[in-house]
């Protein structure tokens, strides 16, 4: 198993209901700088949302990612995965094409970088938000299913991975519901991110954890590894700060090891944006910004339960 550090832009969503104009203190640095940093506190790895990457002028897009290879190929780490959140599910046609050539994009982002998976949740939701209002399960189903098998395929021409994303408030918020879908899209390229937020919201109150990682652990390429409250509903979620969620850290780290899981874990904290009743970060509203304390002390803390970079050991 590999430790990797996942890195956010500023303001990631676009949209301010939920996460506000949220600001991190690596969100404006260069996405070089952010992988000698991340190479620095002694990771395997640096992940990137795919925005930003996108968060240059569009000239400088393709030097971009060239530069950013060649320092990870010197520094010696690895770009686990590029997590492009985008929009397969909507009542909006032209949102869900918009989204999945956004993906097919970043597919072509990762073939250069060297990264083995794009990972993505079920953008715009159904459960949160609830598109349910405008589009029936049935159809929310079937857009989800084609627009899975179309970047499927352009990922299969580059030798890459599609890795979704389990998550609550999207339709595949469900062990048996991520089995179906890959039985009907039968893709070899398919694969699952565990996301342990996730799991131990949306999941555990109807399966055991460990259980639903062995049940999955041949899909499973990416774990993303955070904390997490969400009860009494399982869409009602907010990050918060290592040690002060529901997650079972030790569990976890032995489910892993039970199915031999070899990919990478990757620190993903969102507890930056915005907070409290609406928002996705800290219930008290505040979250931690300060992305070199959260490279290290997430390391600090992770190893207590047996995660630690391969460069360590």
């Amino acid at each position: 198993m590999k430790l990797s550090l996942e890195v956010w832009p500023n303001m990631p969503w676009g949209r301010l209901e939920a996460a506000g104009p949220a600001w991190n203190s690596w969100g404006d640095k260069p996405v070089t700088w952010c992988a000698e940093q991340t190479a620095s506190y002694g990771y395997d790895g640096v992940d990137f949302i795919f925005a930003k990457l996108l968060d240059v002028p569009s000239d400088q897009y393709d030097q971009q990612l060239k530069d950013l290879r060649a320092t990870t190929d010197r520094l010696g780490i690895g770009i686990g995965y590029l997590g492009c959140h985008t929009t397969f599910v909507s009542p909006r046609e032209f949102d869900r094409e918009r989204g999945i050539e956004t993906f097919k994009k970043a597919l072509d982002a990762a073939s250069v970088l060297g990264a083995k998976s794009v990972v993505t949740l079920i953008g715009d939701g159904y459960y949160d938000p609830p598109l349910n209002v405008l589009l029936s399960r049935r159809d929310a189903w079937r857009q989800c299913r084609e627009a899975i098998t179309e970047v499927a395929a352009h990922a299969a021409t580059l030798d890459l991975n599609v890795s979704i994303e389990l998550l609550q408030g999207t339709i595949l918020n469900r062990v048996e519901l991520i089995e179906r879908m890959f039985d009907e899209v039968g893709a070899d390229n398919l694969r699952m991110t565990m996301d342990t937020g996730a799991f131990y919201v949306a999941v555990k109150p109807f399966m055991n954890v460990k259980q639903a990682i062995k049940r999955l652990g041949k899909y499973i390429d990416v774990v993303q590894i955070k904390d997490e409250v969400g009860l009494p509903t399982i869409v009602n979620t907010n990050h918060i700060w290592f040690g002060g969620g529901l997650v079972d850290f030790r569990e976890t780290f032995e489910a892993l090891a039970e199915i031999n899981f070899d990919g990478y874990a990757s620190v993903e904290w969102e507890g930056w944006q915005v907070g409290g009743q609406i928002g996705v970060g800290e219930p008290a509203g505040v979250g931690l910004a300060d992305f070199d304390r959260v490279a290290e002390e997430s390391l600090e803390f992770l190893a207590e339960f047996g995660f630690k970079p391969q460069r360590a050991q």
